[in-house]
């Protein structure tokens, strides 16, 4: 016989009390306060991306402090908890990460397209039964069968008394984030439609009090203020239609996948209350805290918080994972990835010290890679690619074999960064070019953006600040950029948000982020690639430099270049990438040739004189 739900017990309890000549009063209305934990985006973020601001054990030891002030709490995630890690939790496949998730207790999650990197069955078959705890897909089918597999489409939670539904959806777009061969067979279908249909269905079968969606999806727009919120419920945006198509069965929504933070509450026709819509941002840098007060079996108010985890104690027993998946990674570091078939390295001085200042093979391959991973439109549509110097800390040396390994792609890019698509006008590359020459009282006065293959440009280090590269003189694929089009580019998360002093990143639009990160996306490429060789035909010229490109795409004095310039006998970039070399070289050359120039004309004067 099937159990009456939570509800109508409460109900025929309170019937028995008028019987008795009992009635409750409303002061014994029964009341109870839920706590929510969010988070979303995590990305085996083990250790701290930025120091004192998140990490798995602080985030451990917040998560124990808020549950010790209210017990009936739950802990949700909006999903890509694994997959674009970092080196400690990528090269173990995420396990450490998925013990960390099953340590501090995390209740339920939605799927993230990351969460399919490895394929559904990989899912299926080794996350999911690691975990522990329900996977949600409420919108992921397979022919007329939704949550295949180990995967469901709800849970039911119960926290002191009070009966959570938690319904789980991953943005629509996945199929185009992961590879369709580890996805075939599945559909994925609207998550509004499919969240609604089965938040009315836990409503009508009576036995929930509340429900929580879980969408891995997620609005661009960021922060608390009435704009922002606007913005996260605009309905012409995939994640607004989902802020304004959720039913009113639907008491809170915590999402992803956009890495942004916001913090909003909307008013719901028949809800009862303002609906939260939340998202932390990023790596575990924050929680999601949502106040839940349920009297008699309904929601009466609903508040969320987003609280940045900063300035707790670090839990004793996740340190120790952490620290014992540092010990496995630095082994499983000598693991090899590729090949390379020569050093590529980063510009440097003529004392060999790092120079930042100056163009480098190892900046522009790495703007090489990353377009190549962005290039296509489904992954972003970039057709540029800019690379920070001070992202890269060390350089690739050949070993005899050409092993690279996946320590070696970890210390060249130790910082795992997203990586970015946006849209900016020719004008505003320009400027970004031209914030290369650093602001007064800067520690380095130039820092040398690696450019990708197809650009070029001619800059004259004497004009004047905001007019020293040369507009007519920026190329794409052998054609002059044109100052009010736009061009999908492809940077960074650092760069994205305006580092080193490069405002004009942080302006652009239209950013899509696949979620990769810089080292995914560098060790991806080593394993389709190798062996690799990079280009060092060089990018930027000075004014004059022979082999610099010209109006129309061809160098001062030559043929036409090809893609990233440099043709008629211009040698590019040593392979050291310090192009101060390559002017010393052309400069000894020169002398070289008026000494001898000399010579001969003074051996002419004399034979002259004897004639």
């Amino acid at each position: 016989m099937r159990s009456l739900p939570v509800r109508a017990v409460l109900a025929t309890a309170a019937a028995t009390l008028v019987v008795l000549g009992i009635a409750p009063t409303p002061a014994q209305a029964a009341t109870t306060e839920v706590q929510i934990l969010g988070f979303n985006d995590f990305h085996g973020r083990l250790e701290a991306p930025t120091a004192g601001v998140g990490g798995a054990a602080q985030m451990a030891g917040m998560i124990k402090q808020l549950r010790a002030a209210n017990a009936n709490t739950l802990v949700l995630s909006a999903g890509d908890s694994i997959g674009a890690s970092p080196f400690i939790s990528l090269v173990q496949k995420d396990e450490p990460t998925i013990d960390f998730l099953k340590t501090i207790g995390v209740d339920a999650s939605s799927i993230g397209n990351h969460e399919l990197d490895r394929g559904f069955d990989d899912l299926n078959d080794r996350v999911i039964p690691r975990a522990g705890f329900p996977y949600l897909a409420a919108n992921v089918y397979r022919g007329t069968e939704p949550a295949p597999g180990r995967l469901e489409e709800s849970t039911v939670l119960t926290v002191g008394g009070v009966r959570i539904g938690v319904v789980g959806a991953v943005t629509v777009e996945t199929p185009s984030l992961v590879s369709p061969a580890g996805i075939r067979g599945l559909d994925f279908k609207d998550p509004t439609t499919e969240a609604n249909r089965v938040a009315a269905k836990l409503k009508a079968d009576g036995d929930v009090d509340a429900v929580v969606l879980l969408v891995h999806e997620g609005s661009e727009a960021s922060g608390t203020d009435a704009t922002a919120c606007a913005g996260v419920a605009d309905p012409k945006t995939p994640f607004g239609k989902i802020v304004t198509g959720a039913s009113a069965d639907i008491n809170v929504i915590i999402s992803g996948h956009t890495h942004v933070p916001y913090n909003c509450a909307y008013d719901v026709p028949k809800l009862g209350h303002k609906r939260p819509v939340l998202q932390t941002g990023r790596y575990g840098d924050a929680l999601d805290q949502i106040k839940l007060t349920v009297t008699d079996g309904k929601v009466t108010a609903a508040e969320g918080a987003v609280l940045p985890i900063k300035g707790y104690p670090a839990d004793p027993a996740v340190a120790q994972l952490v620290a014992d998946a540092k010990a496995e990674a630095d082994v499983q570091g000598k693991v090899k990835i590729g090949e390379i078939t020569a050093d590529i390295k980063r510009a440097v001085t003529a004392e060999g010290v790092e120079d930042r200042g100056n163009e480098s093979a190892l900046g522009n391959f790495i703007a090489d890679v990353q377009l190549e991973a962005t290039r296509a439109a489904n992954r972003g549509g970039a057709q540029i690619a800019l690379m920070n110097p001070g992202g890269l800390r060390a350089d690739f040396l050949k070993r005899e074999d050409g092993t690279v390994t996946f320590a070696d792609a970890a210390t060249v890019q130790p910082f795992a960064n997203d990586v970015v698509t946006k849209s900016y006008t020719g004008k505003e590359i320009k400027a970004a070019l031209e914030q290369q020459w650093q602001p007064a009282g800067a520690s380095r006065p130039f820092l040398h953006l690696g450019v990708s293959k197809g650009f070029s440009y001619v800059y004259d280090p004497n004009g004047s600040a905001g007019n020293r590269v040369i507009a007519d003189r920026i190329f794409l694929n052998g054609t002059v950029l044109d100052p009010n089009a736009t061009y999908r580019v492809t940077v960074n998360s650092f760069l994205a948000s305006g580092g080193d002093n490069f405002g004009a990143l942080a302006d652009g639009d239209d950013q899509f982020a696949s979620g990769d990160n810089d080292l995914t996306v560098l060790v991806d490429y080593f394993k389709a690639k190798s062996p690799v060789t990079a280009d060092t035909v060089e990018r930027a010229y000075t004014v004059g430099q022979p082999g610099a490109p010209v109006a129309g795409g061809g160098p001062t004095g030559g043929p036409t270049s090809g893609p990233g310039g440099g043709a008629g006998g211009d040698p590019g970039l040593p392979i050291t990438g310090a192009k101060v070399l390559t002017i010393m070289g052309a400069g000894i050359i020169l002398l070289l040739a008026g000494v001898v120039a000399l010579l001969v004309a003074r051996r002419r004067r004399i034979r002259l004189t004897v004639e």
